[in-house]
C-alpha cells in the first residue's frame, strides 16, 4: 500500500517537473528598435525572441515590422523582411512606393529592394479584379497546387499591385459566454534577397511613406541590431 501510494507520488511530481520545465534555447536574431514602438515575441507563450516591431499611426492603423540578415551563401536569399498593416473598417490606405531601403550601419552601403506585390483579402481591395496578380507556384505539384487554390479560394486572399488603394476591415468572433472578439486586417508583403551578399550585423530599414485616409505618413527608419544570447523556451509549449 504504502509503495504504491510513493510511486504515485512520484508520477505525479515528475509530471509536475516535466510540464513546469523550461530549456536552454540559443537566440540569435535581429531586435528592432523605434521611438513610440513596442516590441512583440512571435513565440510561445511570448517566451521567444522580441524580433518584431509594432507601430501605431494615424486613425488606429498598425504596422508591424521584422527583418533578418544571414551569409549562409552569396547566391541564395539571406535577407529576409515581412511587415503588416492592419486598420479598422471605413481606413483607406496606401504605399506611396514601391520599395524599402536598407542601410547598413557599419558602412556606407545602402540597397533598394523592390517589393513586387501586397497580399491582402478580396474584401480588402476595391479595385479592378484584371489588376490581381496570379500566384507562381515554382517547386510544387500538381496535387500541392491544387490544394493552395483551395486555401486561397476559401480564404479570399489575393495579391494585388503594390501601389493599390485598399481599405481595413473589422471582422468579429465569437468567444465565452456570449462575448466577441474584434481585429482589424489590412495587407501584407515579404521580401527576400540575394541582393545583400553578406550578414549585416546592424542595419536600418525605411518603410514606403503611406497615405492614410488622404494624410501622408512617413514611418522614418527602424533599426534591427543581432542579439545573441541563450534563451529560456518553456518545454509544454
Amino acid at each position: 500500500m504504502n509503495l504504491n501510494r510513493t510511486l504515485s507520488t512520484i508520477g505525479v511530481l515528475c509530471t509536475v517537473f516535466v510540464f513546469a520545465s523550461c530549456a536552454p534555447v540559443p537566440r540569435d536574431f535581429y531586435k528592432p528598435a523605434y521611438k513610440g514602438g513596442s516590441l512583440v515575441s512571435r513565440g510561445c507563450g511570448s517566451s521567444g525572441p522580441q524580433d518584431t516591431v509594432k507601430i501605431l499611426l494615424e486613425s488606429g492603423v498598425e504596422v508591424q515590422i521584422r527583418a533578418s540578415s544571414g551569409d549562409s551563401h552569396p547566391e541564395l536569399a539571406n535577407f529576409y523582411l515581412g511587415a503588416s498593416l492592419t486598420a479598422a473598417e471605413g481606413v483607406e490606405f496606401q504605399l506611396l512606393t514601391d520599395y524599402i531601403i536598407v542601410k547598413d550601419n557599419n558602412s556606407p552601403n545602402r540597397w533598394k529592394l523592390k517589393v513586387n506585390y501586397l497580399s491582402t483579402n478580396k474584401e480588402n481591395y476595391p479595385g479592378s479584379k484584371s489588376l490581381i496578380i496570379d500566384r507562381t507556384f515554382n517547386g510544387l505539384s500538381p496535387e500541392q497546387v491544387d490544394r493552395v487554390k483551395e486555401s486561397d479560394s476559401e480564404s479570399g486572399y489575393i495579391s494585388v499591385p503594390v501601389l493599390s488603394k485598399l481599405n481595413g476591415k473589422t471582422h468579429s468572433y465569437e468567444v465565452a459566454f456570449g462575448r466577441k472578439r474584434y481585429f482589424d486586417t489590412g495587407m501584407s508583403f515579404s521580401i527576400h534577397t540575394s541582393e545583400i551578399k553578406s550578414r549585416l550585423e546592424s542595419f536600418s530599414i525605411f518603410y514606403p511613406e503611406i497615405v492614410i485616409n488622404g494624410k501622408r505618413v512617413v514611418l522614418g527608419e527602424v533599426r534591427f541590431d543581432r542579439v545573441q544570447y541563450i534563451g529560456i523556451d518553456p518545454l509544454n509549449c
